[in-house]
């Protein structure tokens, strides 16, 4: 039988991969900040999923720490764009 927090983790995880793709296509900078930051959060909870279920709190330590390099680019980023000195 499949384990309920895997699927949850998959789940996520193709989430995740979706708006990676939105990521990627879009051309307006303001919108792809959006969808990293979605990316990155869905990434973070499919990590949280994957910690529980396989009961190691290393999962969770590594989920946040790439969580937190994750949104400290996005806010690099948002801030060096050339829209956002207007």
């Amino acid at each position: 039988m499949i384990d309920p927090w895997f699927f949850a983790a998959f789940c996520l995880v193709l989430l995740a991969a979706c708006a990676l793709v939105r990521v990627v296509r879009i051309p307006v900078i303001y919108d792809r900040i959006v969808a990293a930051a979605v990316t990155i959060t869905l990434a973070a909870v499919a990590g949280l999923v994957l910690s529980i279920a396989l009961g190691n709190i290393l999962v969770l330590d590594v989920t946040i720490i790439l969580a937190l390099l994750g949104y400290a680019a996005v806010i690099a980023k948002g801030s060096s764009a050339k829209e956002a000195g207007a």
